[in-house]
């Protein structure tokens, strides 16, 4: 698959220098010319992880990971070797040409359009939540005492009726096919389409950079239906491989992650200035959630409920 040119490339990676890089993942000391730090790789009690500010190259010598600051962004973040390039060119805040080979990959345009409808479903659910027809959420977020800045922060919205998403996305320009390829719109069977959420807050997911790939919302009305509900898995969401909050919980100055159930329970701390919890996004923590853990901490501390099974979540 054809990517970014060597100018390109080497514009974004000497805009992005190694140690800056990875210090923000690894706590690096200086030895001489050479940095080291704990591998985030693998597991281990004495630094074999070296990072060299000259070569602008890492190295372990432990699991024998190395490379450059491509490499690093791609191993640390999962990303492809086109994604890392993109996460630091933003990073830097240098603006990237479109790929010769964009029209030709129909999953990449498809992912793109995808996250776009997230963030422009994100900005219609969050403006909303000020009109006066979002009352009751209005309610809901004053008796948890949420302030502006907190609601602004995590994109905080509301969702009303059963297709006003849906007619949104349509004046956006989105087709049907991709609609509903995100899951927050469905057909049923008049051949109309219902919106997934209705009258529920919305809390928007976001993976590590930042971008909005799924929704949970809280039931504000007393009824039978889920108290919460959450975004189905897609293409650009898998609950197993993330964790709420962790696009804001990896920039604290801390080393330490706080682990709790809900979004509400993450966002009452950062609120309050615990800027370091995030929640996992099911009832189980997953092998992958426990590897991101990893990567952005050394040390966890879970905080739990111990009753779990009045806030069941649905997926």
């Amino acid at each position: 698959m054809v990517g970014y040119n060597d100018e390109i490339k080497e514009e974004v990676r000497n805009s992005n220098d190694i140690v800056d890089v990875i210090s923000k993942y690894v706590p690096l000391k200086r030895r001489g010319r050479i940095f080291f730090g704990l591998c985030p790789f693998h597991s281990e009690k004495s630094p074999s992880f070296s990072v060299k500010a000259e070569e602008q190259f890492f190295y372990c010598f432990g699991c024998h990971a190395g490379g450059d600051v491509f490499t690093f962004i791609s191993k640390i973040e999962n990303l492809s070797f086109k994604e890392s390039v993109e996460f630091l060119a933003e990073r830097a805040n240098i603006k990237l040409p479109v790929t010769d080979n964009y029209k030709d990959d129909p999953k990449a345009q498809l992912k793109d359009r995808m996250f776009a409808i997230h963030a422009d479903t994100t900005m219609f659910y969050h403006e909303r939540l000020y009109k006066p027809l979002a009352k009751i959420a209005q309610d809901y977020v004053k008796q948890r005492k949420l302030d502006n800045k907190t609601l602004k922060s995590f994109k905080i919205g509301y969702s009303g009726e059963k297709n006003e998403l849906y007619k949104f996305l349509k004046f956006k320009g989105y087709s049907d096919k991709e609609i509903e390829s995100t899951q927050l719109c469905f057909k049923v069977d008049s051949g109309e389409y219902i919106d997934k959420f209705r009258k529920r807050l919305m809390f928007p997911i976001m993976n590590v950079t930042g971008k909005v790939m799924a929704f949970g919302g809280r039931r504000l009305e007393e009824n039978n239906s889920a108290k919460y509900l959450n975004s189905n898995e897609s293409l650009i969401f898998q609950k197993k491989s993330n964790l709420f909050a962790l696009n804001l919980a990896k920039n604290s100055n801390s080393r330490t992650l706080i682990l709790v159930e809900g979004y509400m329970d993450v966002i009452s701390l950062h609120q309050r200035g615990i800027t370091n919890a995030v929640a996992s996004l099911g009832t189980a923590l997953t092998e992958e959630q426990g590897k991101l853990i990893r990567r952005y901490s050394d040390k966890v501390v879970l905080s739990y409920d111990s009753d779990r099974s009045t806030d069941k979540m649905q997926y």
